[in-house]
This record gives structure tokens, C-alpha cells and sequence, in this order.
């Protein structure tokens, strides 16, 4: 399957903060989505989703169906909704109602979610309910799964098994995978192509290896040396 986006534009109050995006993403593949906080990848990840409209553009899959949104699962950073079920009700809840629901046990596990089924939403912890978001996207089984910051709020174990499982549930079930992360130095291998958002636009696009070579003398080592190099800026700040 390949995702394709076409001059995708999107502005709030008449500040445009997509300013015409194009690029493609193709099956089995790791998509890493960069920028500075307010550049506009919650923003692009949403319009993927179908939970905001683009203003002009395109979007479209390669595939025979009538609405793409239905091929794409979301984890947002926080969690919320059904705050008075416990975690086991609500993943119960999601398995009933998604006719291609995939449990998986190692996921389940690796996050910890055998362990705090019995907590009520409103009583876990943010890391619970953002291993719950993680659990209930994969869960849903489709075709296109964007996580926003899904190693936050994980201790370093998890996130260590967390880069594993993706890195093999992207590969051997063919989904695109798109990242939004700020934590990327533990990860690189799990990102085949990354992406620098900047000023509303792509400023840079390609394989990770490529860019770590076009870049290799940048004054940071790995990705955050190619998003130095390319923005200016450290992941989380601004060099003086």
C-alpha cells in the first residue's frame, strides 16, 4: 500500500500551518516525523486520520475504498476517554466493536497492561494511559498507524521493547508506521526514512542512512545532527 499526500495545506484562524505537503509513504515501512513543538506534525498526523479536514490538496491510498481515514489508527499523546471503566473493560470494549481487532500478547505484556487491567482510567498513572493508547492503536489493525510520542512516559526497558516489537510488527505485517517523536538517539534503526517539518513545509526528506551521510559532519551526531544541520535547532531547543 502507499499513502500519498499532494500539497496538503491546513491553517487555523487564517495562520496557515501546512503550507503545501507532499510525500508518499509505502507499506513495511518506519516514517520518523520531525519539528519543533508547534510546526504542525500533530497537526499533519490528524488530517491523515480524518479527525481534521485539509484546507487544499490531497490525500490518497492506493487501494479500492471509499474513505481512506478508515484505514488509519491514531495514538495521541494522552489518553482520556472512558475514564470511569477500568483498563481491561475498555480494551475488552475495543475488541468487541472492531470486527479486525488483533490482540497482541506480547504487546500486552511488554507494556505492562497484565498488570494494571484492574485500575480504573481515571486512577492510572500517565504512563498506564499512554500504554493503553499504544495497546487499543495497534490493537485496531489497519493498514496506517501513527503513534505521537510513543516511547514518553516509558521507562527505558519498555521503550527498548517497544523499538523492538515495531521495528517487527512494521516489517512482517506490511503497515506504514509514522512517527512523531522527540526521542530518536535509542531508535534510529527502527526509522527508515525521516522527515524535517519546518516553517510549514518538508525541509528535508529521505532515508535515515542517506541523511545521516549527507550530514555526517554535522556539530550532532545521528538524526539530531541532520535536524541541526537542517533547522538550526536541537530537538527540544535552539543553540545559541
Amino acid at each position: 500500500m502507499q499513502l500519498e499526500l499532494k500539497n496538503v495545506k491546513k491553517q487555523y484562524h487564517g495562520n496557515e500551518i501546512l503550507k503545501g505537503i507532499t510525500v508518499s509513504f509505502n507499506s513495511g515501512k518506519c516514517y520518523l516525523l520531525l519539528g519543533k513543538n508547534g510546526v504542525g506534525k500533530s497537526t499533519l498526523a490528524k488530517c491523515i486520520a480524518g479527525d481534521e479536514y485539509i484546507d487544499a490538496g490531497e490525500m490518497k491510498v492506493d487501494t479500492d475504498v471509499q474513505n481512506m481515514h478508515t484505514l488509519v489508527s491514531i495514538q495521541y499523546q494522552y489518553f482520556e476517554s472512558y475514564k470511569y471503566l477500568k483498563i481491561r473493560e475498555i480494551i475488552a470494549l475495543f475488541q468487541k466493536i472492531t470486527q479486525q481487532a488483533q490482540f497482541s500478547k506480547e504487546l500486552f505484556e511488554l507494556l505492562g497492561l497484565n498488570e494494571c487491567g484492574h485500575i480504573l482510567l481515571k486512577n492510572a498513572s500517565g504512563g498506564q494511559k499512554k500504554s493503553l493508547a499504544l495497546f487499543l492503536a495497534v490493537l485496531l489493525n489497519r493498514p496506517i498507524l501513527v503513534l505521537d510520542e510513543p516511547f514518553a512516559d516509558l521507562d527505558l526497558l519498555k521503550k527498548q521493547r517497544l523499538m523492538h516489537f515495531l521495528e517487527t510488527y512494521t516489517r512482517e505485517n506490511e503497515k506504514i508506521l509514522i512517527i512523531i517523536s522527540h526521542e530518536v538517539a535509542e531508535f534510529q534503526r527502527l526509522f527508515d526514512y525521516t522527515l524535517i517539518l519546518h516553517e510549514g513545509k518538508i525541509a528535508e526528506i529521505g532515508s535515515t542512512i542517506a541523511l545521516q551521510e549527507k550530514y555526517n559532519h554535522a556539530a550532532l551526531p545521528g538524526i539530531e545532527g541532520v535536524y541541526y544541520a537542517v533547522t538550526g535547532q536541537i530537538l527540544g531547543g535552539k543553540i545559541s
